[in-house]
């Protein structure tokens, strides 16, 4: 038997190896104990071993894979043909993810003859895996719909200039996620990020807030958000609500770069960048006296709005099963999917929350549900309250609603 196989590399098929290095992935080719025959170069170039040097080898001893310990596919019925995902040690002591496909060469009276094992490189792929599982935590926006990945293709170009932004969008649309997102992206990336919402506060705590305050006793500066931000971003949520004579120390900030903490006699030069945001038109704001027009046209040369989750097409399916399975991973639970009838009742639901109202709801159904399927019992009460308000489904609606519905479930 080993003298057909090697016929087959040496003599008979001398085109074998060539065809074989031709191959992008990987490619053992073993005899029927097991034994290293030959490697193409992709695989040599993985595990860093020559064909040469490795000829005559228990596979074990080159790919070196937790599989060897775990339960080698070769030993079993059932493993030809069957990928298994793993990682191996090469030559300079890398780990590197792969999947190792064993597939089991007959000839035509089904004699088995050698074994090839496919050999896949996952290292790109598990780098794409880390990106997206980065990009939907902390600090990160995600979508798949046009609208938002047009926002996400221009926030690399936004990044690299340092020009105030205002972005708008209603509430749960994701304004901080996209304020940071730019942060992050940015040559700024490395240094703070200061988040602060312009809500009501007394003027004098407000103006220490924000711009600091010299301490009476010591003479030193406590640091407001500005200095916070020094070097960095710094982010204002809903900037209407700031009083407008803290908006004209915006605007002299944005046209001197400096601030004037409380009790100080000289400003203090501040590197930051400014980012704005408004759940409101800021058109409107303007004209109605909440937003100084100076600070608007020095704020707005960089605009994004944020659509509605129900203007944002697949993304409510896409964000849907991204929270239901991030949810499950959190709270340990082992949820794959969502009843038609509960899926049904979420795609129709307005969300005047946006993005932030589906998160709640997927939290709070991957907290209750115990099995493996989030159902309508699952759901927020409310929810399912409101859609049992809509209009009732006609007569023939019913009866072809029905039969699916007794074999569906809720």
């Amino acid at each position: 038997m080993l003298k057909r196989i090697e016929d087959l590399v040496r003599g008979e098929c001398p085109d074998l190896p060539s065809l074989l290095d031709g191959l992008p992935m990987g490619v053992a080719l073993l005899d029927g104990g097991g034994r290293i025959l030959m490697l193409n170069k992709a695989l040599e170039a993985l595990t860093g071993y020559s064909r040469d040097e490795v000829r005559g080898l228990p596979c074990r001893h080159v790919l070196r894979s937790r599989a060897c310990i775990q339960g080698c596919p070769h030993g079993r019925e059932d493993g030809p043909d069957k990928g298994i995902e793993t990682d191996c040690i090469n030559r300079h002591h890398r780990k590197i993810p792969v999947r190792i496909t064993p597939v089991r060469v007959r000839d035509g009276e089904n004699r088995p003859v050698c074994i090839l094992d496919i050999v896949e490189d996952l290292t790109a792929l598990r780098e794409i895996e880390s990106r997206l599982s980065q990009a939907t935590g902390q600090g990160q926006i995600i979508g798949r719909s046009q609208a938002m990945q047009k926002i996400l293709n221009l926030v690399p170009v936004i990044a690299q200039h340092d020009s105030p932004v205002l972005i708008t969008g209603e509430t749960g649309t994701g304004k901080d996620l996209l304020a940071e997102s730019v942060h992050k992206a940015s040559h700024r990336s490395r240094e703070p990020f200061i988040r602060f919402s312009c809500g009501p506060m007394p003027s004098e705590l407000l103006d220490a807030e924000l711009f600091g305050r010299i301490q009476a006793a010591e003479g030193e500066l406590k640091p407001g958000r500005f200095q916070q931000a020094h070097g960095g971003t710094l982010y204002l949520s809903e900037i209407a609500d700031l009083p407008l004579p803290h908006q004209s120390r915006l605007v002299q900030f944005l046209d001197e770069g400096t601030v004037l903490p409380v009790g100080a006699t000289k400003p203090v030069r501040v590197n930051a960048r400014l980012m704005v945001s408004t759940a409101e038109s800021p058109e409107r704001l303007v004209r109605e006296g909440r937003l100084r027009e100076d600070l608007f046209h020095r704020i707005s040369a960089i605009r994004l709005h944020l659509p509605r989750l129900k203007d944002r097409g697949e993304d409510l399916g896409f964000l849907l099963h991204h929270f239901m399975s991030q949810y499950a991973a959190r709270f340990k639970k082992q949820i794959t999917g969502i009843s038609p009838r509960a899926l049904r009742i979420v795609s129709e639901h307005d969300f005047p929350g946006n993005v932030r109202e589906l998160r709640n709801i997927m939290e709070f159904a991957a907290m209750v549900c115990p099995g493996d399927t989030i159902r309508t019992g699952h759901l927020p009460g409310h929810l399912v309250d409101l859609a049992g308000t809509g209009p009732a489904p006609r007569p023939a609606e019913k009866a072809r609603k029905a039969p699916r519905k007794s074999a569906e479930g809720n």
